[in-house]
């Protein structure tokens, strides 16, 4: 079944993004996917949206989604890499308030960036008419959604082994 009207909005994304990010073992999963393999973070979890909303996202429309974030997604790196090399290590250093207070304010200012990219992904999702699974099934009951599929191709980690395990660990925190 196709959904042409909108299937999310942007705040819900946030607060269901937030939910799961710090729900278990999601995060560290999340960074090391991001870390060592390159999945976005938020596309990931609009991969367990879709999972746990019973919602399907093909290859060619997660490709649109990868491709709609791109700009930011490069601003994103940048700024995450600068939020780094901010962080203040020596609290004995007369600096550190200084620094701390710097360190936080780029901590923000990332949290500000990671929601107008999850807005761009609530559009692009939102044009793309979703199939949706049939209702009563989802991963929870043991259908097999292929937006994990999607994700896989998507980020080409079928040969990437420890991706393929770090995806499905993280699936399991979400039941």
């Amino acid at each position: 079944m196709k959904h042409n009207n909108a299937i999310v909005n942007a705040e819900d994304f946030w607060q269901y993004a937030g939910s799961r990010y710090g729900k278990g073992d999601v995060a560290p999963l999340a960074i090391l996917l991001q870390d060592r393999h390159g999945v976005n973070v938020n596309i990931l979890l609009l991969i367990c949206w879709c999972i746990e909303h019973g919602f399907i996202i093909n290859l060619p429309q997660l490709n649109a989604v990868i491709n709609a974030v791109e700009a930011s997604e490069h601003a994103l790196k940048q700024h995450r890499l600068e939020r780094k090399q901010a962080k203040p290590e020596d609290k004995q250093d007369a600096n550190y308030p200084q620094a701390l207070a710097k360190y936080n304010q780029l901590k923000d200012d990332e949290l500000e960036l990671e929601k107008a990219q999850q807005a761009i992904i609530v559009e692009t999702v939102n044009s793309l008419g979703l199939a949706s699974l049939p209702s009563g099934a989802s991963s929870m009951s043991g259908v097999f959604n292929a937006s994990i599929a999607a994700l896989i191709n998507g980020y080409k980690l079928r040969e990437k082994q420890e991706a393929r395990e770090l995806i499905s660990q993280l699936l399991k925190q979400l039941s």
